[in-house]
């Protein structure tokens, strides 16, 4: 079929730019809006909007993204269901030469990009886990301390599997690329925000994102990445911090954490944190909710040195030394009168003493600062 309906009462449309063209087909489907998620040439554009108007005129809207993994099609999202959303609660105008009464009073969407394949299926999929969240939560969810949020973040990426499931009822071929679909789940953990055109910018889930990929660009071409991100100043802003890249979930994270430096700090407490301090001068420098757990996958049976490493997230009072925009570089203690060396940093990564290579790697050494155990965290800043 050219155009292939999603399952579900609304008129929403997937296909391949080929149906666009084709008039008939829009006509008989009543399509009164076209989202085209592709990468349009200012010239290609110009000559659509030299085309006479068809009749029932179409409201159209364009995403101009390539189909590649890198690309950012997250930051597009709210533009894109609320543009879906909009059309399909519009009444079509006069003309209209479809039949069935009920389907000519509704508003159709037809969401493409070149072969129907990954783009637009992103667009689909980032529609129907914003308008429809309860349909794609996991039987488990509905038992868990999590089902009343309308959006559990630890179930992201089976939402995103059952939404591509659906939408492969009606286009068998979809497959969004491994890219999209980590920006689907990112848009799901951060409660799919579409409250504006810049919502998902706003949230600094997004920009951590952001710094992530910058790390991965910047690294490859040999330099320090261009954009900074800071995990303390994150959650002052009352975000709730997203799962590492290994995709393991943020519950299960921190008690691996808290487990790691419990061990090394050798005391273990009930409702109690543990913080990394100067050993100079008792300064926090972080807390378990910033350690990184880190774990070597060699196995060549020598027995592992110990870890003299606390892999730590950027930091604010890191600030001064990270933008100047080296490579890597020594970590001093913040604390003015002390000053006194606490690690160091690459953002080519490093490989610890237990044989696990971290990248990038902001190490505070377990020599230089003293592991404590406290009933409240100090804030950090």
């Amino acid at each position: 079929m050219p155009l292939d309906r999603i399952p579900g009462e609304d008129s929403l449309y997937i296909g391949s730019a080929f149906a666009v063209g084709q008039q008939k087909i829009l006509d008989s489907h009543n399509i009164t809006h076209i989202l085209s998620v592709l990468q349009y040439t200012a010239r290609e554009k110009a000559e659509i909007a030299a085309k006479p108007p068809c009749t029932p005129p179409r409201t159209r809207m364009f995403i101009d993204v390539d189909d590649l993994e890198e690309e950012d099609l997250l930051v597009h999202f709210p533009r894109i269901v609320r543009f879906i959303d909009g059309g399909l609660r519009s009444k079509p105008v006069s003309g209209s030469t479809v039949e069935d009464t009920e389907a000519a009073t509704k508003g159709a969407v037809y969401v493409h990009c070149a072969m129907g394949k990954s783009r637009s299926a992103t667009a689909v999929i980032a529609y129907l886990l914003w308008k429809r969240p309860e349909q794609f939560r996991t039987d488990g969810a509905t038992k868990s301390p999590e089902s009343t949020q309308r959006y559990p973040p630890a179930v992201a990426e089976d939402a995103v599997r059952r939404a591509l499931a659906l939408v492969r009822q009606a286009r068998a071929i979809v497959e969004p690329n491994p890219g999209f679909m980590e920006q689907l789940a990112l848009w799901w953990r951060m409660g799919c925000p579409a409250d504006g055109p810049d919502a998902v910018e706003r949230r600094p889930a997004y920009r951590r994102w952001l710094y992530e990929k910058d790390v991965v660009e910047s690294t490859r071409m040999g330099q320090a990445p261009g954009r900074l991100w800071f995990g303390d100043e994150a959650t002052n802003e009352g975000e709730e911090r997203s799962p590492p890249r290994e995709e393991k979930d943020v519950l299960a994270v921190r008690q691996e954490t808290t487990a790691l430096v419990a061990a090394a700090a050798d005391e273990e407490g009930p409702g109690q944190n543990f913080q990394l301090r100067c050993k100079v001068c008792r300064r926090v420098l972080a807390d378990a909710a910033f350690i990184i757990p880190h774990e070597s996958t060699e196995d060549d049976g020598r027995p592992r040195a110990a870890c003299n490493h606390h892999f730590v997230e950027p930091l604010s009072w890191m600030r001064p030394v990270l933008e100047q925009g080296e490579l890597e570089g020594r970590l001093v203690c913040p604390n003015t009168r002390c000053n006194a060396l606490v690690g160091r940093y690459s953002w080519q990564g490093f490989k610890c003493t237990c044989r696990a290579w971290v990248c990038p790697a902001i190490s505070l050494q377990h020599s230089r600062v003293d592991c404590v155990t406290v009933r409240q965290a100090a804030k950090i800043s």
